[in-house]
């Protein structure tokens, strides 16, 4: 078979066009100062939403409680979105080992997860016929895994931005009133 030698350099120069000469993939850029605070802002608020939902859920009922836990449900999903942007800076192989291991605890099925199908659940019109008996135990279910993982972890995460901002504000992760002490 034979290969002029313009179609092996065409052939040579496409695949070095494609890789870079280390064989790594370029590394991702930084985000700004302001995606960072943004990103974090928009989570503490989304968190804090949340924790008001479970600190006045057990005195809710009917249409209020799944209107409230939707709310709460939108503000938990959107969480992620805030989630994934701060991971592009500090979850990369070379980012930040703290936030690396938060997000392990964030992706697991039975933490951030668990807490969506959680208010999902509440939201329903199921979840807005429970009883004050079935309100408490949802929440307190809730409450477990999100007060004891989900929010250390985000807390984690708030420190790894608050240590880039160097700004001396320290951002943690509103607790409703209704955590279990630990």
């Amino acid at each position: 078979m034979y290969y002029s030698s313009i179609t092996v350099t065409s052939f040579l120069l496409g695949l070095a066009s494609l890789t870079p000469l280390t064989g790594a993939a370029p590394a991702p850029t930084p985000l700004s100062i302001e995606e960072l605070g943004g990103a974090r802002n928009a989570w503490a608020s989304d968190t804090s939403k949340v924790s008001q939902f479970l600190s006045a859920a057990p005195s809710l009922t009917g249409a209020a409680l799944a209107s409230q836990a939707a709310a709460a449900f939108a503000a938990e999903s959107d969480e992620k979105a805030q989630k994934a942007v701060l991971d592009k800076q500090f979850a990369r192989s070379d980012g930040d080992d703290e936030v690396r291991a938060a997000k392990a605890v964030l992706e697991r099925p039975d933490t951030f997860q668990a807490v969506l199908d959680g208010l999902e659940a509440l939201a329903s019109a199921a979840g807005a016929g429970y009883s004050a008996a079935q309100v408490a135990d949802a929440v307190g279910r809730i409450n477990e895994t999100r007060c004891r993982n989900v929010l250390p972890a985000i807390d984690a995460y708030f420190r790894a931005v608050g240590r880039v901002l160097d700004n001396g504000v320290t951002a943690v992760a509103n607790r409703p009133d209704n955590c279990p002490s630990s």
